[in-house]
């Protein structure tokens, strides 16, 4: 430790030292010229040039400032597999498992020679990264983690270690993870050099014929109409060169598995792995168990591996639109078939048919178009067609401006009745309106040329890669003239009239929300137009993706189901976490339930915790838990409930498959190939059990110097201030016993 004296005042030294010594002049002066020159008053005079000299030491601010430098040793992490495979051995010969192998290790000359140049930390993982542990509770430990997600915890190990000095890693595992599909994880970069352990003697095991079905890769969440892609890895050994055929099977929630799908895949007999790839397409919503499966090979006796599972939650998307029409027409004709052909939205359309009756084509958002608040709750868009006032009505005219001003979206298409007399601009949805009018628009039918304005072309809705294609755009053949702009309205498109300059295609922002209106029935025509480019579905996908509204979610209050995992085994636990979107006033008092069906059609229903949930981000926000540890094989699903003023809200079925068997307990050798792998990429060794204590005993890492600054008043402190308060005390006494002023 070393230490030095400072000073941190702020005034100028040489003004500081004038003050003291015009100071201490004054004083001397005033006892040598008005007092009797005595022994007493020479006292005196030696208290006050005490006071001064004090009074100035605590101008100077003095302190000590005192450096400590401290070596810090690094540490050395031991990180032990404590999975059940960890206690396999071959069978039919007596030797040492896995995990006494691993014992034996943490028993070598290795742990005190670098405990002399390290902080050692055990840590055991299986399903989880565990806490630190000294030396002796890790030999006290058993092989009975139910699985081992060693990629990940891994991950979450340097993870809890970032910033600090490591080392390095001794891993004492199989290499058996019985999470990930494929072993391309142990090829990462680690910050870290890890140092694996062959734990069991190469080429041991007999090898039996024997077929493998590794865990599907496939989007677990997907929108109705997607196709994707269902990957798979298929491995054993000992097939004698012949292929098998691969099934893919798939069923609803409580149907029947039905073959989809099959190919053939050939495995070398000496051992190999093969990936297949299925497309999957999604027609309907729901939940959907596909199963990838293959026939058991002669002499094949662990079959419980020959097949897995994954669940598909089809979804239809969150930007649903409602599109309500007056009598068909050819605007609707070509409109439908547009909106039913992009996978962004989700359209329910209503057409006035015989009656007056409304006739819904594609996924209907509810049975009729009420337009009321509950309805638009669950829709981003609204395209109204050719409708007048009275069709529509005056309730749901107020519904959809409070539905726009919330943030939704709204389209008037319009028509002649539409915009007639009797039309949308003369009842409550006028005040929303792009345009204004005085007088009823009129109608004009001939040939239009349209042009872009310059909004347009800088706006979103005409915006492409290709921005030549909206240099000609295709005429229409009528325009509903006499509107003008309101006030922060923008004109898309125009196009010249005798009346002059009138708009086409109108947009602005009301509220949070977007409302367009169109100024023409003969749009469709663009679906006419020559030429390889479809300007029509153009500009209706880029129109529609513009006023899809911004938020998460429109609802004001919703249930969202989750967990961070949708695949297990028998008895590993699952967290479902909750999230209720409400009002802090109205979720105070919530109470969230979770019914879980299990596979043979059993609800149990539990009662969730109210806590915060971290996001893998780091985040928290308020929710519920609940931790199931499922027995039964197959698929679950669960579903998370509560009531909020008399309203029931429930969650989207949050479905998860459980594995028929645990695959730590099935006999197989050890992957060395990983081990190698994960020393290889992060620049450690793998090692064999008699050369670990040489390997380890030349880990040289150099202790790190920390310096610890800390500073000493010398002058703030009580004997200081004791010293100044005494001479004053002492002077102020001295004074009164003369009888002195």
């Amino acid at each position: 430790m070393t230490g030095e004296l400072i000073v941190e005042h702020t005034l100028p030294l040489a003004l500081i030292v004038a003050a003291l010594a015009l100071g201490a002049g004054i004083g001397l002066f005033s006892f040598w010229r008005y007092l009797p020159h005595n022994l007493g008053m020479l006292l005196l005079a030696f208290i006050r040039m005490l006071i001064i000299v004090l009074l100035g030491w605590c101008l100077l601010l003095p302190a000590l400032k005192r450096v400590l430098t401290e070596l810090r040793k690094p540490r050395f992490i031991v990180v032990l597999d404590q999975s059940a495979s960890m206690s396999l051995r071959p069978p039919g010969i007596t030797m040492k498992s896995r995990w006494e192998t691993a014992q034996d290790v943490l028993k070598q000359p290795w742990v005190k020679t670098l405990g002399n140049s390290c902080e050692l930390d055990f840590i055991a993982l299986s399903g989880e990264v565990g806490p630190r542990q000294s030396l002796a509770e890790a030999q006290g430990l058993n092989p009975d983690g139910k699985s081992t997600l060693l990629g990940q915890s891994l991950g979450k190990l340097f993870e809890r270690y970032r910033g600090q000095p490591v080392a390095g890693v001794l891993l004492l595992s199989d290499g058996l993870d019985t999470r990930e599909a494929s072993d391309e994880w142990a090829a990462e970069t680690r910050p870290y050099p890890v140092y694996t352990v062959r734990l069991e003697p190469p080429d041991i095991w007999k090898v039996e014929p024997d077929l493998r079905v590794e865990v599907p890769d496939t989007p677990r969440r997907v929108i109705v109409l997607w196709d994707t892609e269902l990957k798979v890895g298929i491995a054993g050994q000992g097939t004698r060169g012949r292929p098998v055929d691969v099934e893919l099977y798939v069923s609803a929630a409580g149907g029947e598995n039905k073959l989809i799908n099959t190919a053939p895949v050939e495995i070398p007999d000496g051992g190999g792995r093969r990936e297949l790839a299925f497309r999957l397409a999604h027609p309907d919503t729901g939940n959907f168990t596909y199963t990838v499966r293959v026939p058991a090979i002669a002499g094949e006796s662990h079959t419980n591996d020959n097949a897995a599972s994954v669940t598909v939650q089809v979804i239809d998307t969150k930007n649903r639109l409602l599109y309500l029409e007056g009598v068909p027409r050819w605007e609707s004709k070509y409109l439908i078939r547009v909106l039913n052909g992009l996978k962004e939205i989700t359209p329910a359309c209503f057409i006035r048919g015989p009656g007056g009756r409304f006739l819904s084509y594609g996924a209907a958002a509810a049975a009729v178009p009420d337009l009321n608040e509950q309805q638009l709750l669950n829709v981003k868009m609204v395209v109204l067609g050719d409708l007048d006032q009275a069709e529509l009505g005056s309730q749901r005219a107020e519904t959809l401006i409070t539905f726009v001003a919330n943030g939704g979206s709204l389209v008037v298409l319009g028509g002649a009745k539409a915009w007639g007399a009797q039309g949308l601009m003369s009842g409550p949805l006028a005040k929303i309106m792009p345009i204004k009018t005085t007088e009823p628009l009129t109608i004009e039918e001939q040939e239009f040329h349209l042009t872009l304005t310059g909004e347009g072309r800088a706006h979103p809705v005409f915006t492409t890669d290709d921005q030549a294609i909206w240099d000609k755009v295709p005429p229409v053949l009528s325009l509903f003239t006499g509107g003008a702009l309101r006030p922060g309205a923008t004109s898309l498109l125009n196009t010249e009239t005798q009346r002059g300059r009138q708009p086409v295609l109108v947009i602005q922002q009301y509220g949070q929300g977007k409302v367009a209106a169109v100024l023409t029935d003969s749009l469709w025509r663009w679906q006419l137009a020559p030429g390889n480019i479809n300007y029509y579905q153009r500009l209706w996908s880029q129109l529609l993706l513009w006023l899809s509204p911004t938020e998460a979610d429109m609802q004001a209050y919703q249930l969202e189901l989750a967990a961070d995992q949708d695949k297990l085994f028998p008895g590993e636990a699952i967290d479902l976490k909750a999230r209720l979107a409400a009002p802090p006033e109205a979720v105070k008092d919530a109470v969230v339930t979770c019914e879980v069906q299990e596979p043979d059609g059993r609800a149990i229903s539990f009662r969730m915790t109210r806590q915060d949930i971290t996001t893998t981000a780091g985040k928290k926000y308020p929710g519920y838990l609940v931790s199931v540890s499922p027995q039964k094989a197959g698929v679950h699903n669960a579903v998370a409930t509560c009531e909020i003023g008399g309203q029931k809200l429930t969650s989207a079925p949050f479905p998860f498959f459980v594995q028929p068997f645990t695959p730590e307990t099935v006999p197989r050798a050890a992957n060395s190939a990983v081990l190698q792998s994960l020393a290889k990429a992060s620049q450690g060794r793998f090692c064999e059990v008699e050369e670990i204590s040489q390997i380890l005993a030349a880990v040289t890492v150099p202790a790190a110097k920390e310096e610890h600054v800390g500073y000493l008043s010398l002058w703030n402190n009580i004997p200081v201030l004791a010293c100044i308060l005494g001479l004053l005390s002492l002077e102020w006494l001295l004074r009164k016993l003369r009888n002195m002023a």
